[in-house]
């Protein structure tokens, strides 16, 4: 379908996010026209929905718009909406991780995110969308961790590489992102850059947030400055693992507070910190 421009993109989006579900005339406006809408706007959204269902209506889309006495209506079957495919799919993805069937989950997350093209509500100038979008969005951001998770444990490390770096770029505060790419590069014998990552991940939270960088973060760190040091690493060989992360590999996915649980341990009870960087708590 060729949508008319942003109000029915926007339309659109916020219908089928909580499709079969009525959305109030007034929250539409407000996605739509934010907080400056024109006198004529009621008038002006029953064109824009008139519009949609033409376009529905010409495409042949097994979808409806309906008016209700408080607002509008999208009426589509739930096989029909790509989201409600997408978290079938998650759904079924995690079940197999948790049969420790990691390799069938790979491939379950992998058709599940094959159905994005980028985050929902991107572009289109409505806060109002976007923060109704945050949950969706957040989960697809948590799909791409837990697969990512799944081709860490099976030792995909290098196969991750260069998707993890793209993903930190684009969500630098994404700190579970982040302290994969440390250990993927930590894994593939890239320690210097997997330090690289944290004093830049430390830098951003600290000028743009005024943060420090998570426990688990800090404590990655000290484990690649304290068991493999870049010098120890021979160019091209991958260093050894903590027990924890070898154990994940060989068992499957586990949670990752779950995966340095016995080095933070280890480290609260016999490491003294080295400077403020890395001074836990």
């Amino acid at each position: 379908m060729r949508l008319g421009g942003n109000r029915q993109r926007i339309l659109l989006t916020l219908l089928l996010l909580e499709a079969n579900r009525v959305i109030g005339v007034g929250r539409l406006i407000e996605a739509i026209w934010r907080e400056a809408p024109p006198a004529t706007v009621r008038s002006q959204l029953r064109i824009c929905v008139s519009g949609l269902r033409r376009l529905l209506s010409a495409a042949k889309v097994a979808a409806e718009i309906e008016t209700h006495p408080s607002g509008y209506l999208i009426r589509v079957p739930r096989a029909h909406l790509d989201l409600s495919h997408f978290e079938d799919l998650l759904s079924r993805a995690r079940a197999e991780a948790r049969s420790a069937s990691p390799e069938h989950a790979v491939v379950l997350f992998q058709q599940a995110l094959q159905l994005w093209h980028g985050p929902v509500g991107s572009g289109l100038g409505s806060s109002l969308l976007e923060t109704v979008a945050l949950k969706v969005n957040e989960d697809r951001l948590s799909a791409i961790e837990d697969r990512i998770e799944l081709e860490l444990a099976l030792g995909r490390h290098r196969q991750v590489l260069g998707e993890l770096t793209r993903h930190v770029a684009e969500n630098p505060f994404q700190e579970s992102l982040c302290l994969q790419l440390m250990l993927a590069l930590y894994r593939s014998g890239r320690t210097a850059e997997a330090l690289s990552v944290y004093r830049d991940t430390r830098r951003k939270l600290a000028r743009e947030l005024g943060l420090e960088p998570s426990e688990k973060l800090r404590v990655m760190e000290r484990l690649i400055l304290d068991r493999r040091p870049a010098g120890e690493i021979s160019s091209g060989i991958a260093p050894a693992l903590p027990m924890s992360a070898r154990a994940a590999a060989a068992t499957g996915p586990q949670d990752r507070i779950a995966l340095l649980e016995r080095e933070i341990a280890d480290l609260r009870d016999a490491s003294v910190p080295r400077d403020a960087s890395v001074r836990p708590g």
